[in-house]
């Protein structure tokens, strides 16, 4: 038996071990007097003090505090690829398919300088769809149609024109008009295949009942890029003449350099396409 003395001064009372068992540490307080009211001398310290050292000395197991549930962290904002047709990235890649027609003429015309005028407000809206539609979430299933199709429709535009003006290699004006019409029936199976039914013409061609989302391969972009500059620098190809005084033999060692570029990125990036299935995002 011993005493402990009250912090401040209002318990008296005597502890005792209960038990002796190593495994049992319970101690109790033996007097019953120190919760009368008569020995303690300020009341108002009862909530502050008494509580305070009654739970310091027993061996009672604290309630367990209520978890608050933290706030769920912000989801991260999901891609929306919504089903709209008349969005304005569209509208741009409409516009761009309505002129191609016009730079395709001007080529065999013989006046370049359209050509060109045109084929660079082709670039700018491809550049500007693009950006507005992942700037603005803005992006369509649509789009992501049209807005391949637009491209290749272009570059098959262009490269007809120049292979029949004599412009373009007629073996690398193979290659891209192949590619792209592999590619066409290709996306054309999968979109067939991954139909609901019923599998009809009206809902082959019902883009808002989308199954399959297209979105070119890294490859693919470079080589459209790689097609485009090489086009349109035939295109402009007597303007560059004239105002970098290039002569006519050098150029046409920094055409074919660039000739067999472009050549080899349509190879690879269709191979890419047809082997890994690039560019194909299922939709549920």
């Amino acid at each position: 038996m011993f005493r402990l003395a009250s912090p401040v001064g209002i318990i008296k009372g005597s502890v005792s071990l209960r038990s002796t068992n190593v495994f049992r540490h319970s101690i109790s307080v033996t007097s019953t007097r120190f919760l009368q009211p008569s020995r303690i001398s300020n009341p108002s310290i009862t909530g502050k003090t008494i509580k305070p050292f009654l739970r310091q000395y027993s061996t009672t197991p604290k309630p367990q505090e209520t978890a608050i549930e933290k706030e769920p962290k912000e989801a991260v904002a999901k891609e929306v690829v919504s089903n709209k047709l008349f969005t304005l990235p569209n509208i741009l890649t409409m516009t761009r398919i309505a002129t191609t027609p016009m730079i395709g003429y001007f080529i065999i015309k013989n006046e370049p300088n359209l050509a060109m005028s045109i084929f660079t407000y082709s670039c700018i809206t491809d550049f500007l769809d693009g950006y507005i539609a992942r700037r603005f979430n803005l992006k369509s299933t649509f789009g992501s149609i049209l807005d391949p199709m637009a491209d290749k429709f272009l570059m098959t535009t262009c490269t007809l024109s120049l292979g029949y003006s004599n412009i373009i290699p007629v073996y690398l004006a193979t290659l891209i008009i192949g590619r792209d019409v592999l590619l066409s029936f290709w996306a054309f199976y999968i979109r067939y295949r991954t139909m609901k039914e019923p599998k009809t013409i009206k809902n082959f061609i019902d883009f808002r009942n989308s199954s399959v989302s297209v979105q070119p391969s890294l490859l693919g972009k470079v080589n459209t890029g790689l097609q485009m500059v090489y086009v349109g620098s035939l295109v402009l190809r007597p303007g560059i003449e004239m105002v970098l005084g290039i002569g006519e033999a050098d150029l046409n060692l920094i055409f074919q350099f660039f000739e067999y570029i472009v050549a080899s990125t349509t190879v690879l990036s269709g191979l890419g396409y047809f082997i890994s299935g690039g560019g194909i995002k299922y939709l549920k």
